[in-house]
Order: structure tokens, then C-alpha cells, then sequence
């Protein structure tokens, strides 16, 4: 009969599963920021987007490093004064995120809405309206000159911090998993030496020696030596039977 294994306690349960629930998020979330940035160029979470300035057209309100949050509004809601951010179709920066100031709300016969946008440094505006299909939001917040967040975000934009961010989380998963695998087979490993120590005892203990065999083996022999010498006696003090005519 096996010993029971020492069951885990219910606080331990419940460490295990919650750090094993927050490594599949981060996971989850590494992916889906891997996906976004290959599929639209940007990461969008809950309608909210994170951007770095690395140029100075919206400067001074805006500087080169800041960090800004966009949040993805209808462009029925966009007015003249806000400041966007859209994917650009001019020839020089087509296919980058552009933050600009919209200068003018045009709405067409059709109900098509046109944003006409600036920089605050530029001279001039950009050459092409920004529509819904390539508007991404309204900055709602962004940070000073100086900001470390900002200095973190823009490690972690770079290639090096891109890579570190998706990297460390899968890593950190794969050691927890491969640490969960390595403790259950040592523990299966304990039970299965504990039931073959266990049963080596017993047959141990149901298995006669070499000497106590022979002892058995010549007390048996004697025994079956004094049976038949017994019987031989008794034939001979028997007295034999009468004859009749």
C-alpha cells in the first residue's frame, strides 16, 4: 500500500495559480503587442494608444522625446484646435504616425468628414486631409520635456528594448513551467523509490537465507528420519497373526 502523498495547502493552490494565470497574460499581452505593431505599426489597448515624439513639428507644446497618449475617437467628434494623431499618406513619411494640430473641419456632400492638420512649427499644412480610415485618435495627455517615463518609453521602443520586452516575459514563463515540470518528476521519482524500498522490505522479509534453508532443510530430514524409524519399530514388536486349519 503506497503512502499518501503531503497534499499542498489552499494558500499554496491559490500562489500557484495566480502566478501562473499572470505569466499567460503577459504572454497573452506580448503577443498581441507583436501582432498589432507588424499588423497596423502601432499598439492599440482598450481603445488607447502610446506614442514617443521624435520630431519637432508640434514643438513648443509638444518636444522632441515627449510621450503622449492617443485615445481612438470618432472623427464627427474631432474639432478644430485638437490635436491627432493619424498614419500619414504623404509621399516623404507615408505609412509613419504624424501628431498634428487640426486647423480646419471640412464636411462634404457625402458626409465625409476631412481634417485638414499642422504642425505648430510647420509654415505650412500637411498636403493631405486626414480621413477615418487613417486617423487613430485624439491626444487626450502628454508628457513635458525631460519626463523619465518618456526616457523609459523611448528604451522600449527602440529595437533592443522591444526585444527585451517581449523576450523576459516568455523567458520568465518558460522557467516557471520547466521549474513546475522538474519539481513533479522529482516528486513521482520520491514516490516511485519509496514504493520499490518499500516492497524490496517486504520481499526481503518473506525470503529465507541460505543458512536458514539447510537448518529448515536437515530439521525437515530428521524429522521425516524419526517418522520413519518409529514406524519400523512398531512393524517389528507386532505379533503376527494365528494361522487356522
Amino acid at each position: 500500500m503506497s503512502e499518501e502523498k503531503k497534499k499542498p495547502s489552499i494558500s499554496e493552490k491559490i500562489g500557484s495559480s495566480l502566478a501562473t494565470l499572470a505569466c499567460v497574460m503577459a504572454v497573452l499581452l506580448c503577443l498581441l503587442i507583436v501582432a498589432q505593431v507588424y499588423t497596423q505599426g502601432y499598439v492599440k489597448i482598450a481603445g488607447f494608444s502610446v506614442f514617443r515624439v521624435v520630431t519637432g513639428s508640434m514643438e513648443p507644446n509638444i518636444p522632441v522625446g515627449s510621450l503622449l497618449l492617443s485615445q481612438q475617437t470618432p472623427i464627427s467628434e474631432i474639432e478644430k484646435e485638437d490635436i491627432v494623431c493619424f498614419v500619414s499618406k504623404e509621399p516623404p513619411t507615408k505609412g509613419k504616425i504624424i501628431t498634428h494640430r487640426v486647423v480646419s473641419v471640412t464636411k462634404q456632400a457625402d458626409e465625409t468628414i476631412l481634417l485638414e492638420t499642422q504642425g505648430d512649427a510647420n509654415l505650412i499644412a500637411d498636403r493631405y486631409y486626414v480621413t477615418s480610415e487613417n486617423l487613430i485618435g485624439k491626444v487626450a495627455w502628454h508628457t513635458k520635456e525631460g519626463n523619465l517615463m518618456a526616457a523609459l518609453m523611448g528604451f522600449l521602443t527602440n529595437k533592443v528594448g522591444f526585444l527585451i520586452c517581449v523576450l523576459v516575459p516568455i523567458l520568465l514563463v518558460a522557467g516557471f513551467i520547466l521549474k513546475n515540470c522538474v519539481q513533479n518528476i522529482r516528486k513521482e521519482m520520491d514516490v516511485v523509490l519509496q514504493e520499490v524500498e518499500k516492497e524490496e522490505r517486504i520481499s526481503g522479509g518473506g525470503l529465507l537465507t541460505q543458512e536458514e534453508y539447510a537448518e529448515m532443510e536437515e530439521r525437515i530430514r530428521q524429522e521425516c528420519l524419526e517418522e520413519i524409524k518409529q514406524g519400523v519399530q512398531k512393524n517389528d514388536g507386532r505379533e503376527s497373526p494365528e494361522k487356522t486349519e
